[in-house]
This record gives C-alpha cells, structure tokens and sequence, in this order.
C-alpha cells in the first residue's frame, strides 16, 4: 500500500510519529526526545488518522505541527 504509515505516540513525550511499514520492529529514537522507541506493526488507536478530507488550511498546519514522520535514512 503505497503511501500508508503506522501512526503511534512516544510513551514518554506523547509526540504523534509516523513511520514507513518497512521500519516495523525497528528500534530508534524518538525524534522529539531522544526516547528509545520500538516502531509497532500496527498504528495505535489513540492516533487519529486524517486524509484527503482535512482540506481546512488551518487543520493541515496544525497537523503538520504536532506529528513527526521518521524515515529509514533517519535512523
């Protein structure tokens, strides 16, 4: 599925992360605090996803400001 990330929260700073599938088991550290973090095979429920539909200019920054995307060239 391209496109797709799992979506999950730092357990110690609670910053929103994405991440490619093919980083699932993967441990890193989180980009916002230096936390050891391990990528889950699946998003969590606490995240909420948002698409195509969130075209409020408004919404999309403010996304845009609270979750952090982490790569494979990150790590």
């Amino acid at each position: 599925m391209a496109g797709s990330f799992i979506s999950f929260r730092c357990d110690k700073c609670h910053t929103e992360i994405e991440a490619s599938p093919d980083m699932i088991g993967q441990e890193t550290e989180c980009p916002a605090c230096g936390a050891c973090i391990v990528i889950p095979a699946a998003s969590t429920e606490a995240v909420v996803r948002h698409g195509a539909g969130d075209d409020d200019p408004d919404t999309l920054e403010a996304m845009k400001s609270r979750t952090i995307r982490i790569e494979l060239g990150d790590i």
